[in-house]
């Protein structure tokens, strides 16, 4: 179960903050920028998290690109262990999180800019 995924690409920060934006966005996902390379981004109802628990999923997932010489890394992080749910809810977070960086993963690949990914 990884805590967190680093995806390596190349390309410009603009570029890559741009593709990252468009990758959460066209999974249904809320970004919010906390600087020009730190944001988070949401998926579902938090309210309804708590009174459905496994019923209702939010998943939240905290990014950071960190800039190299030839493009960068992009580095999701795991929020929450899905506790709250047991075992099931536990599961469904870390299948999530697997689902969301392989996904991620893909669409810098078919952007031609994937350079590599782990998870850890």
């Amino acid at each position: 179960m990884a805590k967190y995924a680093d995806i390596v690409v190349k390309g410009a920060l603009d570029n890559i903050r741009n593709l990252t934006h468009q990758a959460f966005m066209s999974n249904g996902f809320d970004v919010s920028w906390e600087s020009q390379t730190k944001g988070k981004a949401e998926k579902g109802s938090k309210g309804a998290n708590i009174m459905l628990g496994v019923l209702a999923q939010h998943y939240k997932v905290e990014f950071e690109i960190f800039p190299a010489s030839e493009g960068g890394t992009l580095r999701l992080v795991k929020v929450g262990s899905g506790a709250a749910g047991g075992l099931l809810g536990m599961r469904k977070v870390n299948k999530q999180f697997d689902l969301l960086s392989d996904t991620l993963s893909s669409w810098f690949k078919q952007q031609g800019v994937l350079i590599g990914m782990k998870k850890e």
